[in-house]
């Protein structure tokens, strides 16, 4: 008797139980169900909760992947426009090798064979070379004037020798720019140095004079005198009975 989770994935449905059925019948069932239990909660914990959501989950495990296969099967339509798209409009941008990038071109013409929509070898090649960037224009020239035709295998040949000399010409040209030039002297200019008692021109700076501090009643508010120099202050202190006027603070 099977003891994995994938039993009710690869073996029937049972049968529903009735009075002729054998114990090794109730078993089965009862593992089958136990097993379909659990693989329903491994699928629910893996999904998002967007697509969780979005399903109407069945009784059984097998159908529960059915449901979500289905939210992400492709149409053939769909499937073959975005490919022949990826195979017109993919770039080589130079990262990774240009091995690669012909090679992915190949795959993807091969799974548009599939669907009846692919192209010819010759037109691979094509399609190839005009991907290229600007730095391989002597190869796509080198095509055109030739008379003979390139297969696939000779095409990644080519370009893959082209592809280190454009390499080497890069480094080469890197190790140009970088041979250090003379560094030229560049004179000082001299800055004035501004003091703080003299002007640029060397004249002295003016400078205000200082105002004499001025001393103010707080007796009677007025300017010119302390408040134990006051005579409002002194009337007021006669007239309170305050006959020692030193006793008075400022």
């Amino acid at each position: 008797m099977h003891q994995n989770m994938d039993l009710c994935l690869i073996e029937e449905q049972p049968l529903e139980l009735d009075t002729d059925s054998t114990e090794e019948d109730r078993k089965y069932y009862k593992e089958w169900y136990q097993c379909n239990r659990k693989a329903k909660n491994v699928i629910r914990s893996t999904m998002s909760n967007t697509v969780r959501g979005s399903i109407v989950e069945p009784d059984l495990a097998m159908d529960f992947l059915e449901a979500i296969a289905d939210k992400y099967r492709e149409s053939h339509k769909a499937e073959a426009a975005r490919l022949s798209k990826r195979f017109n409009e993919l770039k080589f941008s130079g990262s990774g090798s240009v091995r690669e990038h012909i090679m992915e071109l190949i795959e993807i013409n091969a799974r548009l064979r599939d669907m009846g929509m692919g192209v010819n070898d010759e037109q691979v090649v094509h399609v190839a070379l005009f991907s290229l960037p600007s730095d391989y224009s002597n190869l796509r020239t080198s095509y055109n004037a030739t008379e003979s035709k390139w297969d696939l295998n000779k095409l990644i040949s080519i370009c893959v020798d082209e592809e280190d000399r454009v390499k080497k010409e890069k480094e080469t040209t890197k190790a140009v720019n970088l041979v250090e030039k003379p560094k030229w002297k560049k004179h000082n200019k001299l800055k004035l140095k501004k003091t703080t008692n003299t002007k640029v021109s060397g004249k002295p700076a003016d400078s205000k004079a200082a105002k004499p501090f001025k001393f103010k009643c707080y007796f009677c508010k007025k300017v010119g005198h302390m408040k134990k120099e006051c005579s409002g202050f002194k009337a007021w202190m006669i007239k309170k009975g305050f006959n020692k006027q030193e006793g008075a603070k400022e």
